[in-house]
């Protein structure tokens, strides 16, 4: 997104949630950006969490009044004096998402439009699909910008799989009992040609024996397989059960520093 966009996305669940606003949020710090958030209502820790995993913010890092990234109180009559106050401070720019767990058109999108119009504020307006009423996907289009395209290969509210370029990204949690998102991240891995396959595990917080064991017999055949930004925990896991099937290999490597970091929080 560039500065000065007015988007909204459609999410699929809560774990989309954490991704998109998530990474929203770490493009903005990198780019010397002010970030504000409003109506997270609990989902705070785990945005902050996946800045943690991605570099962007250091152990123990806080928001506050004064650090780049900012909650701000769900009060559409007070975010002008946030975005305008940000910009005097000598950010570069200012962006702005959040939660929206409500149905219906939400009440920011009538004050971020101006906003948007003046300013170098960039604005994610995240709606679930659950809670999007008959007709409102084309009343959203009509009133932003652009539409962010955020279709997953496969979302079923706890595990959720999406790609990157060549690269596959799991995220939330994989057990042996979910024989679908299992089926799913072989199908996609598959669908690869025979290329060597790369998994972004970073965002991967739980991973059972059986499916470890499963992904590593079926998916860490010639070419190989490559594990990115695996936690202390999935490494062991994954290395102990790769020991049981020798002609499989599977490289762990961690993950790519972030680009920009000169703009990590400490």
């Amino acid at each position: 997104m560039t500065r000065g966009g007015h988007a909204f996305a459609v999410l699929d669940s809560e774990e989309a949630h954490t991704q998109v606003v998530g990474d929203f949020v770490a493009e903005g710090v990198r780019r010397g950006e002010c970030v504000l958030l409003a109506g997270l209502e609990g989902r705070e820790e785990l945005i902050w969490a996946r800045l943690r995993r991605s570099g962007v913010v250091g152990p123990g890092w806080e928001p506050s009044a004064t650090t780049a990234v900012r909650l701000v109180p769900p009060d559409p009559g007070r975010l002008a004096a946030a975005v305008t106050g940000a910009l005097a401070e000598g950010y570069a720019g200012v962006r702005f998402s959040g939660a929206i767990t409500t149905p219906g058109v939400n009440a920011f999108e009538a004050a971020v439009a101006p906003l948007a119009a003046e300013h170098p504020f960039t604005v994610l307006c995240p709606y679930f699909r659950s809670l999007l009423e008959p007709g409102q996907h084309g009343e959203l289009t009509a009133l932003h910008d652009t539409e962010v395209d955020v279709a997953p290969v496969y979302d079923d509210g706890v595990f959720r799989l999406t790609r990157r370029g060549e690269l596959l990204c799991l995220a939330g949690e994989l057990d042996s009992g979910n024989a679908d998102a299992l089926r799913a991240v072989l199908h996609a891995t598959l669908a690869g040609g025979g290329r060597p396959a790369s998994w972004d595990v970073a965002d991967l917080r739980f991973l059972d024996v059986g499916a470890a064991d499963s992904l590593v017999a079926a998916a860490a055949g010639p070419p190989g397989l490559t594990l990115v930004g695996a936690s202390r925990l999935t490494a062991r896991l994954v290395r102990l059960l790769a020991d049981r099937h020798p002609d499989r290999t599977v490289d762990l490597v961690d993950a790519p520093p972030d680009e920009g970091a000169e703009g990590v929080l400490r």
